[in-house]
Order: structure tokens, then C-alpha cells, then sequence
């Protein structure tokens, strides 16, 4: 009897350390927690929940859940509460559905990753438990490794990969539509590029070229110490016009003593669409 009654003790112990765990995860999580009974109608909503929704715990308990809360929609961005609610399948046959898409009436539409799960209440009643993930900070890492993919990180250019993008869609355009293109390399040779005056010295020539550009024109660190600029609608002249802003800004503010510059210029004119680039980064070899 004594160990019958130990065990039943323990049992007990075990649930209230598990009822309070399950109230501390819910109460801290950053996943927002949605609890809805058979009518649909909210009964519990954690702190993160609200956050996600912007639907205060006051204003949302005993409110039903569709449409006022949260909007259950799949990957086709098409609403379930008629054909297939989520919810409905966990209360009703005790289905998951581990994925799923909640929209947010109180954010504008904004939509966020979720998941359905059937729960029982302690009085036998079915519950379902709306799990919906908090994406807000992967949206922000995945917008910050968008923008250091796309911006070099000591010239503030756009990155090699990016500047290359950009090329080929403006080449494809301009070859289709007939229109003049120009590319001007900026190279920096010297032995100071090896030094410690390589960075500043970069940074001085990509502020340089910044200032210099037009609002439609490109510009990207293409290499360690050279620079592409693509010129839209522009020729021979627009080029050398670019090249002498360029020096008159970097005039004012002299590179480090043992770092020389050469430019190199393609159009469409004289080099065609195609061999653009290779045409200015030769140039820009024989000009050295």
C-alpha cells in the first residue's frame, strides 16, 4: 500500500512540476501560443500571441479566432476556415497540421508560419492549440545578409556578385532597346595597396565615384583594388565626363603617396554589347 500510495504521490508531484513548466513556456516563449474551444473562440493567449497579433489577452478571450484574430490560409495564400479550418480538424478527428500560414487582420495581412495541434482540457473537453512562429527577427537577419551580400563592406559599392547582376540586366536591356552603354574601370595599383593605406585608400576612390555618379548609373568594387561603373545611356563623353569629376573630387583629397590610378572605358560604339566589360578592363590594363 505504502508504495502504491508513493507512486501515486510522485504522480501528482510530476504533473504539478509539468503544469507549471507548460505555464512558464507558455507565459515566455517568443512562438505565440493560441488556445480555441469547439465554437472556436479563444480561451488562452500567451504574451507573444498578442505581440504577433496585436490583440490585447482582454479584448481577445471568449472572441472567436477566425477572421477577428488570426486568418488560417495555405502556401496559395487561400483562407481554410471554409473548405479546410485547421482547427476544425484538430477539435473535431484530432488532426495536426504541422504547416500552415496564419494572416493577422490587426498587422495589414502580414503572415507568419504556424501549426494546429489538438489538446484536451482538464475537464475532457477538446481544445485546439494554435502554434504560430515568431519570424520577426529571421526577417531581419535575412535583410541584413540581403544587404551585405548586395553592399561591399569598405567601399559601400555594391558587392561584386550584385554589381554583376546588375550588368547583365542593364546590357540585356540596352541590347534590346538599341541604347548607348558605357563601363569605366577605376584601377588602384602602387605598393601602398598592400599596406596599411589599402582600405582608406579604397574607401576614398568608391566616395569619389559616389559623388561623381548620376542617379540611373552603377557602381561596384569589382576586385581588391578595382572599381566598374556602368554608365546608362551614355558614350565616349559621358564617360570622360564621369572620369573627370572622379579626379576633381579625389584632387581635393589626395590618395596615399605611392598609390596610382588608371581608367579604363568601354561603349557601346566602339565595343558592342557583349565584350563591354572586357574592352574597359583591358583598356584600363594598357593605360597603367
Amino acid at each position: 500500500m505504502r508504495r502504491g500510495a508513493l507512486a501515486i504521490e510522485e504522480a501528482v508531484v510530476g504533473f504539478q512540476v509539468g503544469r507549471e513548466r507548460f505555464n512558464e513556456l507558455f507565459q515566455h516563449t517568443s512562438d505565440g501560443v493560441l488556445v480555441v474551444d469547439r465554437a472556436l473562440r479563444v480561451v488562452a493567449i500567451n504574451p507573444a500571441a498578442s505581440r504577433l497579433t496585436t490583440c490585447s489577452a482582454d479584448a481577445t478571450i471568449g472572441v472567436k479566432v477566425c477572421h477577428e484574430v488570426a486568418i488560417c490560409q495555405n502556401a496559395e495564400g487561400f483562407e481554410l476556415c471554409e473548405t479546410a479550418c485547421p482547427g476544425r480538424a484538430a477539435l473535431d478527428r484530432g488532426v495536426t497540421q504541422e504547416t500552415l500560414d496564419v494572416n493577422f487582420p490587426g498587422r495589414g495581412g502580414q503572415v507568419a508560419p504556424a501549426a494546429c495541434v489538438p489538446m484536451t482540457a482538464a475537464d475532457g473537453e477538446p481544445l485546439a492549440m494554435i502554434l504560430i512562429r515568431d519570424v520577426s527577427d529571421r526577417a531581419a537577419l535575412e535583410e541584413h545578409i540581403l544587404v551585405v551580400e548586395r553592399v561591399d563592406r569598405i567601399s559601400g559599392l555594391c558587392a561584386r556578385a550584385y554589381c554583376d547582376e546588375l550588368y547583365r540586366r542593364e546590357v540585356r536591356l540596352a541590347e534590346r532597346q538599341q541604347r548607348a552603354l558605357a563601363v569605366v574601370i577605376v584601377s588602384l595599383s602602387g605598393e601602398a595597396m598592400d599596406g596599411d593605406d589599402t582600405d582608406p585608400s579604397i574607401r576614398r576612390v568608391a566616395e569619389a565615384i559616389r559623388a561623381s555618379l548620376r542617379r540611373v548609373d552603377i557602381a561596384g568594387r569589382y576586385d581588391h583594388a578595382t572599381f566598374a561603373v556602368v554608365l546608362l545611356d551614355a558614350d565616349a563623353n559621358g564617360a570622360a565626363s564621369l572620369i573627370a569629376r572622379i579626379e576633381d573630387r579625389l584632387a581635393k583629397q589626395p590618395l596615399a603617396q605611392g598609390v596610382s590610378m588608371a581608367y579604363g572605358v568601354g561603349t557601346v560604339a566602339t565595343d558592342g554589347y557583349a565584350e563591354l566589360l572586357k574592352a574597359a578592363r583591358q583598356s584600363a590594363i594598357r593605360s597603367r
